[in-house]
């Protein structure tokens, strides 16, 4: 026995996914199958140490009219760069060269369910293998799809100071 957790090893497997995708004969079937999430950095204080950090998400859907963009943590509240949010350590997003100031809050399971629905519609095929994983991950019970947009947080981040 290896010593490693089952969750360990399927998240060393879904690690090493997109490199095994990500190779010059097979980057354009990916990108056939389903076009990549956009994604956002995040910079935020730790919340007890102060310190800055850069974390980049994926956009989980975007509603260009309200100029908001929905993320959500991986492993659930116990996200480092999500419990930093909470603490009210968000210090802006980066996104395409560009920096701005947002304001957040966190989805109700209606903006959740609206969010997740957006991602499943935009993202057929990865959607579903990223909510498998992630209900794996994170030891949700029944149907993937749904467990994810029930149980895991979202956070709504809406531009300010144009």
């Amino acid at each position: 026995m290896s010593g490693r957790s089952r969750a360990g090893r399927l998240v060393g497997r879904l690690l090493r996914m997109p490199a095994a995708l990500d190779r010059k004969g097979t980057r354009w079937l990916m990108r056939a199958i389903t076009p990549p999430p956009k994604v956002i950095v995040l910079v935020h204080r730790g919340r007890k140490s102060g310190r800055v950090y850069k974390t980049p998400v994926s956009i989980l859907a975007g509603d260009p009219k309200s100029d908001e963009v929905v993320v959500s943590p991986m492993w659930g509240e116990n996200t480092d760069w999500y419990r930093n949010v909470i603490a009210g350590g968000l210090v802006e997003v980066q996104s395409a060269g560009a920096t701005w100031r947002v304001e957040w809050h966190e989805m109700d399971e209606v903006g959740r369910r609206a969010a997740g629905q957006a991602f499943l519609k935009a993202h057929p095929m990865y959607s579903r293998m990223i909510a498998r994983t992630l209900s794996r991950l994170n030891d949700l019970e029944g149907d993937p799809v749904e467990a994810v947009m029930r149980e895991l947080p979202m956070i709504g981040l809406r531009r300010v100071g144009l």
